[in-house]
């Protein structure tokens, strides 16, 4: 007999997967991320260099737009560093990092322009 499925969602915004690059910046540095999942309110990436949970950051998204997603579209809001964690995957090379950013600053324009790249992302436009 199969159970019934007891997984509720417990995050406020849906995530999708989808691999983007930014720039994150910090302390006077600019490093580049990869998104690993993306939400109005968050994004999960990778990063190879260290950066301490608390830590305030000024995130710059490039969301793909127009003919087969050639074009960007960018976008900045301010973020804080929610989890770190290293990888230890044997695929990556050199030091890895797993971050969870939350948006703690983020209009409501900006919102509305990453969650409209969602929709059209996820096939629900």
């Amino acid at each position: 007999m199969k159970k019934p499925n007891k997984y509720v969602e417990k995050r406020r915004q849906p995530r999708i997967k989808k691999c983007i690059s930014f720039e994150i910046k910090t302390n006077g540095s600019t490093i580049t991320a990869e998104s690993i999942d993306l939400s109005c309110i968050g994004v999960n990436c990778r990063v190879n260099k260290y950066i301490h949970a608390m830590t305030n950051l000024k995130i710059i998204l490039a969301l793909p737009c127009g003919d087969q997603e050639k074009e960007a579209e960018y976008v900045e809001c301010n973020g804080v560093v929610v989890r770190v964690e290293k990888t230890s995957s044997k695929a990556d090379v050199g030091n890895i990092y797993v971050m969870a950013i939350y948006f703690n600053e983020i209009s409501e324009s900006v919102k509305e322009k990453i969650a409209n790249f969602l929709k059209k992302s996820s096939g629900h436009s």
